[in-house]
């Protein structure tokens, strides 16, 4: 697969300066407060969309925010969009079975998605659930142009009280592949990527469950707020130092999946010059925008795993208002 980029993205706001048309816009429901700031931009900047689907995670939220987000939503896009759909899909933590309900819902309500202007706002789709859902709308629609848009956070959720930890998960139900990217199953030894995020015990939960020959890191910078770079390294100094991956630590702008799409290509190829015999595996734990540059290359290299350690549960409390909003145009085409 060849990947075509326009290598560009930029505010929401700047772009949409004159009004906007899209069949379809696929978005994702949220306790986060952040998943409603795309239909306020679509909305004041007179966008017009087609269908509009939300996707709804089956878990429930006791302080009832996702659902007061989700009615926010339906209203913004009601007054923009022909028809506004909210889809049930199911657990969070099992995206595969969520995408396949999700191709049983556009068949009954008739959605075409083939040869269709279609945006996706990814800002709070759990990277498993887009990851797959990419893959999905290439082989089952033929869908290889599409925008993206992503809301920051201002700031990411709840601390530790007694070590200042930013927890934005609880435990670790499992650690596999995403589905779709089992890469190759040549029984070779693994090299590892782990783009990094907030939760160092994550890392270090995936370094001894891959037990990998070599370990590279990711570092998000510039990041989204100045000094955040600088907590994601602290948070994950036991991963650092106990896997080595001090010695290939590797930086990419944490809001361009562009420039980490370019970051992961350089560590691969000097993977495979210095060791042909090793089996590439990413866990895209940094930002949604960063994972979406590991996503860009995994879609070209289909040899390489993606694994991802599904969380319990999601924090209530993961993120708080609202930063920038950013759009970009992807072109996948096959040759």
């Amino acid at each position: 697969m060849k990947l075509i980029e326009n290598l560009s993205i930029v505010h929401m706001e700047d772009f949409l300066v004159d009004p906007f048309e899209w069949d379809v816009l696929i978005s994702c429901g949220s306790f986060e407060e952040r998943c409603i700031r795309s239909s306020e931009i679509f909305l004041e900047k007179k966008t017009k969309i087609h269908d509009s689907i939300i996707f709804n995670y089956k878990e429930t939220d006791p302080k009832k925010k996702k659902e007061i987000n989700i009615q926010q939503m339906r209203h913004n896009l009601a007054q923009l969009s022909q028809n506004v759909h909210v889809f049930n899909t199911d657990s969070v933590s099992n995206p595969r079975k969520g995408i396949r309900k999700f191709l049983t819902f556009l068949k009954e309500k008739d959605i075409c998605l083939s040869n269709r202007k279609i945006v996706i706002d990814i800002t709070v789709f759990t990277k498993a659930y887009f990851f797959l859902l990419f893959k999905v709308l290439q082989e089952k629609f033929a869908v290889y142009h599409f925008w993206i848009t992503y809301t920051e956070p201002e700031k990411y959720g709840g601390k530790n009280p007694d070590t200042g930890e930013i927890i934005l998960t609880e435990g670790v139900d499992r650690i596999e592949s995403i589905p779709g990217f089992a890469g190759s199953s040549v029984n070779y030894k693994d090299s590892l990527i782990v783009v990094l995020g907030f939760e160092g015990k994550r890392s270090t939960e995936i370094f001894y469950a891959v037990n990998p020959k070599k370990t590279y890191a990711i570092n998000g910078f510039p990041s989204y707020q100045p000094g955040w770079d600088n907590i994601s390294i602290e948070a994950n100094l036991r991963f650092l130092r106990e896997s080595r991956a001090f010695d290939h630590l590797h930086l990419a702008p944490a809001i361009d999946p562009f420039e980490t799409k370019k970051v992961v290509a350089q560590i691969a190829k000097e993977i495979k010059e210095k060791d042909q015999n090793s089996n590439l595996v990413i866990a895209p734990l940094g930002t949604k925008m960063q994972a979406l540059g590991v996503l860009l290359y995994a879609l070209q290299d289909e040899t390489v795993k993606v694994i991802y350690p599904f969380p319990s549960i999601y924090k209530a409390d993961y993120s708080y208002s609202f930063g920038r909003s950013w759009i970009c145009k992807l072109d996948l085409q096959c040759i």
